[in-house]
């Protein structure tokens, strides 16, 4: 039995040992060799890519923050900023109440307007989208539907504007789970 654990062992030592020989090849001779083998390009995962997204000259960027739990104002515990979250922004052309069915005030469904585009957000919650000017509306889809919770005087569905050149910074918070 000691022998068959002996046997792997021994092999990985002279493995380790014989690449050591190998790296020991003066530097001309390793340049060499550098410039005859074929150059491996890292390929970068999904989650990486939307770590590097360009830059944007106009349109929407910003972050998904998620609070949960009780928010209530604690002298023990200072207050949540929610944390950021991976999720899919939609963008509609700018949308009222009355051109959705809403349902416990923040979900809303059979969305009347188009659909501008949509965005996935990093792990962190970053995104940055390019749009024409314009107004719009924005929603996160969740389980009972699209999320927004912010309503202007009008009662247009979480609005946002772009104008000609600018990019508009949002802070887009899903806090259906919070208590306050």
């Amino acid at each position: 039995m000691e022998k068959l654990l002996l046997l792997p062992l021994a092999l990985l030592f002279l493995q380790c040992n014989g690449s050591k020989s190998s790296q020991s090849a003066n530097p001309q001779e390793q340049a060499g060799q550098a410039n005859t083998q074929q150059e491996q390009v890292p390929i970068a995962t999904a989650e990486q890519a939307q770590d590097q997204q360009a830059p944007i000259e106009q349109g929407i960027a910003g972050k998904v923050l998620w609070e949960a739990g009780n928010q209530m104002p604690s002298p023990d515990a200072p207050p949540s900023k929610g944390r950021g979250v991976q999720r899919t922004l939609y963008i509609y052309e700018l949308t009222n109440s009355n051109q959705a069915k809403t349902t416990d005030g923040v979900f809303h469904t059979n969305i009347q307007t188009n659909l501008v585009t949509q965005v996935v957000t990093d792990a962190n919650g970053n995104f940055a989208v390019s749009l024409k000017p314009g107004k719009y509306s924005l929603f996160s889809k969740e389980e009972k539907g699209m999320f927004a919770n912010l309503f202007d005087g009008e009662m247009n569905i979480h609005p946002v504007e772009v104008q000609k050149g600018q990019v508009t910074n949002v802070e887009f918070l899903i806090n259906y789970q919070a208590s306050y």
